[in-house]
């Protein structure tokens, strides 16, 4: 092989990549990225909407379990056989509002704890429920005081004995909150507690604050018990109806449900149709999930005493 040819051969291997072979290997590389980027996308929005789901589960349980820790107590009395008139559970141990209460979020008067009676115009229909139960009704001291659901401590009430009767009164309600997120703020409901630390004869006192984001609504119906037998429930009725017949004190049981939403968007449940507690269909925003918890919670002192 002579040197010209040596040169040509040469020159051939030190040509590099020709144009057409270096756009093929661009277009490869590029599907490539644009794969591997949907994986990774797909993976993100399959973790957060996993995590949004882990958390909706979590809070809707922990409102229902705080409703139901209250709502059994509620009339629940400490009764001292020595007393010299015991009394049964309290009467007036539950308030229920079918469409919420006037102004809990800043109460300052009794008047903002009136039920209200139509749902408030642009909002979702919500109830509000109180509860009154008594942790010690004949202790002369404060070791057998019980605590509201702000953890504040229950009201001495004298008596004309002189013992003390230790009452709380808790209000549960669903308030509005704003919440940040990845594509700005949210306006979403949160579970509210609202107690009523009013002591007896004295000045209107009362404290509000959020337990929980991501409460929408809450949804009571009372249980009564059938005439053929006090301890089974028949059908449940309305607060509204609870009222108009006086038959607070006879509430056997209470139907509770809570509807939850994502705090975050989880974007992987997009289509699929949601009902609250009342059955209404709600129209959810890409990426929101909604979830309904309902329980049956018995008062656990309804028994005659």
């Amino acid at each position: 092989m002579n040197n010209t040819q040596k040169m040509a051969t040469t020159k051939r291997w030190q040509a590099g990549f020709s144009l057409v072979e270096l756009m093929i290997s661009l277009v490869i590389g590029m599907i490539l990225v644009i794969a591997a980027s949907s994986v990774y996308l797909y993976s993100k929005k399959s973790f957060n909407s996993s995590t949004e789901t882990s958390q909706l589960e979590n809070n809707g349980r922990f409102a229902i379990d705080l409703l139901t820790k209250y709502i059994q107590s509620a009339g629940y009395v400490m009764v001292d056989p020595s007393f010299p008139a015991p009394q049964g559970p309290i009467d007036n141990k539950i308030i229920g509002c079918d469409f919420g209460m006037t102004n809990p979020t800043n109460p300052t008067t009794a008047a903002d704890l009136v039920c209200l009676t139509a749902v408030p115009t642009g909002t979702r229909q919500s109830a509000s429920i109180g509860l009154i139960a008594e942790t010690d009704q004949y202790s002369t001291g404060s070791q057998f005081q019980g605590f509201d659901c702000l953890g504040e401590s229950s009201i001495d009430i004298p008596t004309s004995t002189g013992h003390v009767i230790h009452e709380t009164r808790s209000y549960f309600f669903v308030g509005n909150t704003t919440v940040q997120t990845p594509n700005g703020p949210v306006n979403m409901g949160q579970l509210s507690c609202l107690a009523d630390q009013t002591p007896a004869g004295g000045v209107a006192t009362y404290q509000s604050q959020p337990i929980l984001p991501g409460i929408e609504q809450l949804a009571f119906s009372y249980l009564m018990p059938a005439a053929a037998d006090p301890n089974t429930a028949q059908a449940a009725m309305s607060a509204a109806s609870q009222a108009a017949a006086a038959t607070w004190p006879n509430v056997l049981a209470v139907d509770v449900c809570v509807l939850a939403k994502s705090i975050q968007p989880a974007g992987n449940d997009s289509g699929t149709a949601y009902t609250d507690c009342y059955g209404t269909a709600i129209t959810a925003a890409p990426g929101e999930i909604y979830r309904t918890f309902r329980t049956t919670v018995r008062l656990r002192n309804k028994s005659s005493i």
